[in-house]
């Protein structure tokens, strides 16, 4: 029975290594909440661009197909899919360093003419190269995007909103890729590309509203900015005076300096590694693949108006993630990762056997069953997929780590998206999609289990409390390898006087 009295979904501390320490008491007083919301949508803005950019294939694969004035095969639809992974690649080397250099803020201010010129090079493009080079540059931008924008969104809030408002970057990806499917459905390709630029120009002039956060100006020593900024932010009835001295206490004990070697430091390296996995899961679960290629997929599955079907995606998407954000600071976020992933397996080993009938066998099936499972994984893969990666990635890290550890965690999740949305139109190809689908389904059902034993719960947690706890666990792992250790040398010191005695007598 847990010891420590509150909602049913609280986690006794002493429980499992994945649970958190409770949030004491505070006497901060009341802080307003619209300010604070207002901030993370102008930098969720940024995310609804990085959206439109992962979703625009999606609705527009078959108009591209049907240019006569662009060559497509198969090799053309997966680098026009996947070749915005490649530029994020390239850009998340550097995001972190940059992002700590500027600022969050003049991060996401500077890559909006980035992306808008990505946006217009598409647009004006006479042939496929203009395309995948316009592509490049916006994935380039979109890793500034998605690595600025989330950490923004958790380092504006209070502990209390944070989950919420640390999830609208990815509420707001939601956006953009309905957006992209909305566009590819009613346009050209080419017009499509107009309206998919709009969201940036959008976040340029509202991140000129808006402050830099208030922990990135304390790590350049800022005090006084970072109390203006607060109180901007709480409201003057809010006393910020406790929350800043966390803030400055905790930075002092981890230091200033922000290295990638920090990362396999005990303290980091389990963050770290959940982290990771929580990027394999997003990629690997095949959301993505849903995501980016969902026009092919209703085309060969045989759904009638693939173009309506896909914005009927759309709408599935916006609805599940808008659910996630709202109840994930209630729930927690790891029962949403166990239910999504669960669904999500589910589904996609449900569409395999449909294309395993269909193609395979050669049962027809209704063209409303891979419509059904299409829409039920992409609502399993929005409630928690989609969205908490990006949120624990950026609140399991201390400050000083935090930009390094995003940008660390985005080239690998870039690098997975890469593999998977290239290798997925040659592996159907090859070997059937129901393969493909019944490999990604597997995978999804493997993870849930995994997240269940392996994700900790942060609801409600402050960021110094979070990283409280990886430090105490740490910790307490050094002191019983260097017990481990002491009677492991005390035995060997035994063993030899028990030898030399023998020898002795």
């Amino acid at each position: 029975m847990c010891p420590h009295k509150g909602s049913k979904n609280e986690i006794c501390t002493d429980n499992p290594p994945t649970s958190l320490p409770p949030d004491p008491e505070s006497a901060k007083g009341k802080a307003k909440k619209i300010p604070q919301v207002l901030a993370c949508i102008a930098a969720a803005l940024g995310t609804l661009s990085s959206g439109a950019v992962n979703g625009w294939s999606a609705g527009t694969l078959t108009s591209l197909d049907a240019d006569p004035d662009i060559t497509m095969g198969t090799a053309e639809t997966a680098w026009v899919a996947s070749i915005i992974s490649v530029g994020s690649l390239a850009g998340s080397v550097v995001a972190g360093r940059v992002m700590d250099k500027l600022g969050r803020r003049t991060t996401l201010l500077a890559m909006a003419p980035v992306l808008l010129l990505g946006w217009l090079t598409m647009a004006l493009s006479p042939n496929v190269a203009g395309v995948l080079a316009g592509r490049a540059v916006c994935g380039a931008a979109t890793a500034f995007l998605f690595s600025a924008g989330p950490v923004y969104c958790s380092e504006i809030p209070e502990a209390q909103m944070r989950g919420r408002l640390g999830s609208v970057p990815s509420l707001f990806i939601t956006f953009g890729v309905v957006l992209s499917y909305l566009a590819g459905a009613f346009f050209s390709w080419r017009v499509s590309c107009y309206i998919c630029c709009a969201p940036v120009v959008l976040m340029f002039v509202a991140m000129l509203f808006v402050p830099e956060t208030p922990y990135w100006l304390l790590l350049k020593g800022r005090r006084e900015d970072a109390e203006k900024v607060l109180r901007r932010l709480r409201g003057p009835e809010y006393n910020f005076d406790a929350e800043i001295e966390e803030m400055e206490k905790k930075m002092t004990s981890v230091g200033k300096k922000m290295e990638y070697r920090e990362l396999w430091r005990p303290r980091t390296r389990r963050p770290f590694f959940i982290s990771l996995f929580m990027m394999t899961l997003q990629q690997v679960s095949g959301g993505n693949v849903l995501m980016m290629y969902t026009g092919s997929i209703f085309l060969s599955a045989g759904v009638e108006n693939h173009r309506l079907a896909t914005v009927y995606t759309g709408i599935v998407q916006i609805i599940f993630t808008v659910l996630c954000v709202l109840l994930v600071d209630r729930v927690g976020r790891r029962p949403f990762i166990v239910l999504s992933t669960s669904v999500m397996g589910l589904a996609t080993i449900m569409l395999g056997v449909y294309y395993l009938m269909n193609d395979v066998v050669g049962l027809a099936w209704p063209s409303w069953v891979p419509l059904a499972t299409v829409l039920v994984a992409v609502s399993g893969y929005c409630l928690g997929c989609r969205t908490l990666p990006w949120l624990l990635s950026a609140e399991l890290f201390n400050t000083t780590i935090r930009s390094t550890a995003n940008s660390a965690s985005l080239f690998y999740n870039r690098l997975l998206n890469l593999a998977v949305i290239q290798v997925y139109p040659f592996f159907a190809e090859a070997a059937g999609s129901h393969t493909v689908f019944f490999v990604h389904g597997s995978l999804s059902l493997i993870c849930a289990f995994l997240s269940f034993l392996l994700v900790p719960e942060t609801k409600g947690k402050s960021l110094e409390q979070i990283q409280e706890y990886f430090e105490s666990q740490a910790a307490k792992k050094a002191a019983r390898d260097a017990e481990k250790s002491r009677h492991t040398g005390e035995a060997a010191e035994e063993g030899k006087g028990n030898k030399a005695f023998q020898e002795e007598v």
